[in-house]
C-alpha cells in the first residue's frame, strides 16, 4: 500500500495518545496542534517500530509523528535534526583538499600523529529533547559545539593542525564509528555540519559497546609519541543493565584496561549534558585518574555558552598533554616508554609475589650485581658509600613490575630491600625512572638521574637556611613546620636482560596524604588566611596558616638567591609525628632566571616566565613578609651557598649583603 492508496479518516486527526507519546512530547516541546498538523499536511512514509510492528511516520514542519498502522494510537514524536537553524559550511579550496589527502596518507605512519581524540556522542532517544538553547535538540547542540568550538576555534587559533586526528563514535543506535581517524581540518568541520543536518538520535544509550569501540580506535596507534583523549558527551545514565552498579563496574573495568597502558598520555573526560545522574560517568573518570590519566567531568548546562566553554577546557587539556610531550630543543614529540600501570590506591598492599616483582641480589663470592651510588654536588662526581643497603640484613632489592605514579618527566614504582630469604626488610621505598625513550642512555645509565640529584640537593641547601631563619622568629621554634627534601640515591643493577640498569631511589611518602602546594606553572595552593582551619599564632599575635610555609619557602629562595632563581613545584606530605612538624618534599623544580647551557635544571625549568608566574599567583602571608624582611635587614653572615663555577660580582654602587655563587 502506497501513500496515494491511503485515505485518512477524519477520526485520525484525533489519535489516542499513549503515555509514552505524552512523555516524549513534553520532553521535546511538541504540542498537540503540531501532531494534528503533521497528520493533516505532512508527508507519510511506512515504517516499523519495536518488535517489527508496522507504523506510519508523518513529517511536517520539522516534526515527525509516529502512529500505529491503523492510525488509532500515537506512539512517539520527535523534532527533525537541525530544524529551525543552519550552520554554514566552509568553502573548501583545492589547497585544503590536497592538504587533507596528504594528511590521510600520512596517517598510515602513526609516528607522525600529534594526537588522537576519540569522542563518544550520545545518540540515544533522550538526545531528541528540545530543551537546549532556542529550542534546539540536545543532539544538535552537542554536534554544533563540537564543530564550532572543538574543531573551528582550534583551527583558527593554530592550537590544532592536520597532524591531530579525530574519531567519532555513536553511543546509541548501531554504535557506529561515524568518523574514523580523520585529520582535524576544515573538511572535518564540514562533515560534522553534515552530521548536524542529518543525524537523528534513536534507541538506548548503552555504554559498554561504545567504550569497546573507543578502545579499538585508541589502540590502533602503537606510537608512544601520540597524545590521546577519550571523551563522552551524554545526557543520561547507561542502559546496559537494569542494575546501575553492575554497569558501573563493567564500564570502569574497560576504562582501567585502557588507562593502565597509556597513563598520563591519555585524558579521559565526560560532559554531563543537562543531566543530574552521572554516577557511572564520574566513576569512569575517577578510575582513569587512578592510573595517572588526566581526568575531567564537566556538568554542562543546555546553554550554548556553557557547552562552548566546556569544549574549550577540553581542548586546553589536550594542548597541555602535547606540551608535556614536546622536546623544546627539537620541537618534536618525545616517545613514551611502554610501561604498565597499577592503580595508586593499591600501593599500600605489599605482597612478596615473585610474579609481580623483579629481584636483584648480591651473591657472596661474586661481583656485586647491585650497587648504590649518589651524586656529590660539591665535588661534582658519583660516589659509592660503604653500605650498599639501608636496612640491616638486606642483600638486594625488589623492583615492582608496575608503575603507580607519573610526573612530567618520570614514572614511579615501588621498591623494597630484601634479605637472603627473599623477604622485604626496611621501610618502603620508591624508584623513579624516565617516562621517555629518548632519555635512556645505555652507555651511562646514571646520566638521566644526575640532574635530579643535583636539584634536590640544592633545594635542601636552601631549606636548611630557611629552617634556621624560621627558628629565629618569635614563637616559631616548636610550632611552625620545617622544610625537608628527601635524600635520594641511585641503585645500579644487572637486569633480567643481563644489561646494566639504574633507578633513583628514595623514601616512600604516604600516597593518600600526598599534596602539591605549588607547581612550576604558577599554581599556588590556597591563599593566606588568618582564619584557616590549620592556623598558628606566632610572635605578637601574628596568625599564619600551615599551608603558608611552602609558599613562603619558594618566595624565600628567590630573595635568598639574589633574585636569580626560585625553587617551586613543592610536593610531598606534612609529617606531624615529628616536633616541630616537617614538610617532607620531593621532585622540586627550579626556575633559573638566565637560562644557559651551563645552568641546566631540566625540562621543568621555565626560566624568567616560571618565576613571574609564581610571583603573580603568590600572595605574601605574614610569615612570608617576616622571613623576607628579616633576610634583608638581618642577613646571616658566612652563609655562602657553595655552588660551582659562576660568581656574581656586584656592580658599582650596588648594595649587597653577601656574595653568592650559583649552581650548575
Amino acid at each position: 500500500m502506497g501513500d496515494d492508496d491511503l485515505t485518512i479518516p477524519s477520526s485520525a486527526l484525533e489519535v489516542l495518545p499513549t503515555v509514552h507519546l505524552a512523555e516524549r512530547c513534553a520532553e521535546r516541546d511538541i504540542s498537540p496542534v503540531e501532531l494534528i498538523a503533521a497528520i493533516k499536511y505532512g508527508t507519510r512514509t511506512e515504517g516499523e517500530v519495536r518488535n517489527d510492528q508496522r507504523a506510519w511516520l508523518f513529517s511536517y514542519g520539522g516534526i515527525t509523528y509516529v502512529t500505529d498502522y491503523l492510525m488509532q494510537r500515537g506512539i512517539t514524536s520527535w523534532v527533525e535534526p537541525c530544524w529551525g537553524f543552519d550552520v554554514e559550511k566552509v568553502p573548501i579550496s583545492k589547497e585544503m583538499e590536497d592538504s587533507h589527502n596528504e594528511a590521510l596518507k600520512r596517517a598510515l605512519d602513526h609516528s607522525t600523529w600529534n594526537s588522537h581524540a576519540v569522542i563518544v556522542v550520545d545518540q540515544s532517544g533522550s538526545m531528541r529533547k528540545t530543551d537546549a538553547t532556542k529550542g534546539v535538540t540536545r543532539s544538535d547542540l552537542v554536534w554544533l559545539c563540537l564543530a564550532v568550538d572543538y574543531v573551528g576555534k582550534r583551527l583558527r587559533t593554530g592550537e590544532a593542525t592536520s597532524r591531530d586526528y579525530v574519531s567519532l563514535v555513536e553511543l546509541g543506535g548501531n554504535y557506529d564509528c561515524v568518523l574514523r581517524e580523520q585529520p582535524l581540518d576544515w573538511i572535518l568541520y564540514n562533515r560534522i555540519v553534515d552530521i548536524v543536518r542529518s543525524h537523528c538520535p534513536r534507541g538506548e544509550g548503552n555504554y559498554l559497546p561504545a567504550i569497546k569501540k573507543a578502545q579499538e580506535l585508541l589502540s590502533l596507534n602503537k606510537s608512544g609519541k601520540c597524545a590521546l583523549q577519550l571523551v563522552f558527551l551524554t545526557d543520561g545514565i547507561p542502559s546496559d543493565f537494569s542494575c546501575q552498579e553492575r554497569c558501573k563496574y563493567a564500564s570502569c573495568n574497560q576504562i582501567a584496561s585502557l588507562a593502565c597502558r597509556f597513563g598520563s598520555r591519555l585524558t579521559v573526560g565526560g560532559f554531563a549534558v543537562g543531566v543530574e545522574q552521572y554516577a557511572t560517568l564520574n566513576a569512569m573518570v575517577k578510575t582513569a585518574e587512578e592510573y595517572n590519566c588526566k581526568g575531567f567531568l564537566m556538568e554542562a548546562s543546555l546553554r550554548v555558552e556553557d557547552l562552548s566553554s566546556a569544549f574549550h577546557s577540553m581542548s586546553t587539556l589536550m594542548t597541555e598533554t602535547k606540551t608535556t610531550m614536546t622536546d623544546f630543543k627539537t620541537n618534536s614529540h618525545r616517545t613514551y616508554r611502554d610501561l604498565i600501570r597499577e592503580p595508586s590506591s593499591s600501593v599500600s598492599i605489599y605482597l612478596e609475589d615473585e610474579s609481580e616483582w623483579k629481584y636483584y641480589t648480591n651473591v657472596p663470592g661474586c661481583d656485586p650485581s647491585v650497587e648504590r651510588t649518589y651524586f656529590d654536588r660539591k665535588e661534582y662526581c658519583w660516589k659509592y658509600p660503604e653500605s650498599t643497603f639501608e636496612s640491616l640484613g638486606a642483600v638486594g632489592i625488589a623492583v615492582r613490575d608496575f608503575v603507580f605514579g607519573e610526573g612530567r618527566e618520570r614514572a614511579v614504582r615501588r621498591v623494597r630491600e630484601v634479605n637472603r630469604a627473599g623477604f622485604f626488610v626496611g621501610a618502603p621505598l620508591v624508584g623513579k625512572e624516565t617516562l621517555f625513550q629518548e632519555d635512556l642512555d645505555p652507555d651511562d645509565v646514571r646520566a638521566f638521574h644526575k640532574n635530579f640529584c643535583k636539584l634536590q640537593q640544592l633545594a635542601q641547601k636552601y631549606a636548611t637556611i630557611f629552617n634556621r631563619k624560621l627558628s629565629s622568629l618569635p614563637g616559631a621554634r616548636t610550632k611552625v613546620p620545617r622544610i625537608h627534601f628527601l635524600e635520594c640515591w641511585v641503585m645500579m643493577f644487572v637486569n633480567e636482560k643481563n644489561e646494566q640498569d639504574a633507578i633513583l631511589v628514595e623514601k616512600m611518602l604516604d600516597v593518600k596524604s600526598y599534596t602539591k602546594w605549588n607547581t612550576n606553572a604558577g599554581y599556588v595552593k590556597g591563599s593566606p588566611s588568618p582564619t584557616a582551619t590549620r592556623s598558628l599564632e606566632i610572635g605578637d599575635g601574628v596568625c599564619i596558616s600551615i599551608e603558608d610555609v611552602p609558599q613562603a619557602f619558594s618566595h624565600f629562595t628567590y630573595i635568598a638567591s639574589g633574585r636569580r632563581f626560585l625553587v617551586c613545584d613543592l610536593q610531598g606530605v606534612l609529617n606531624t609525628s615529628l616536633s616541630p612538624p616537617v614538610f617532607e618534599l620531593t621532585d622540586p623544580a627550579i626556575h633559573y632566571k638566565k637560562r644557559t647551557q651551563r645552568i641546566d635544571f631540566g625540562r621543568t625549568d621555565r626560566g624568567e616566565a616560571g618565576i613571574q608566574d609564581f610571583l603573580t599567583s603568590h600572595k605574601c602571608s605574614p610569615l612570608c613578609r617576616m622571613l623576607c624582611r628579616r633576610w634583608l635587614d638581618d642577613p646571616i653572615e658566612n652563609e655562602v651557598i657553595q655552588l660551582r663555577d659562576i660568581r656574581e660580582v656586584p656592580t658599582v654602587g650596588q648594595k649587597t649583603h653577601k656574595r653568592v655563587r650559583f649552581a650548575e
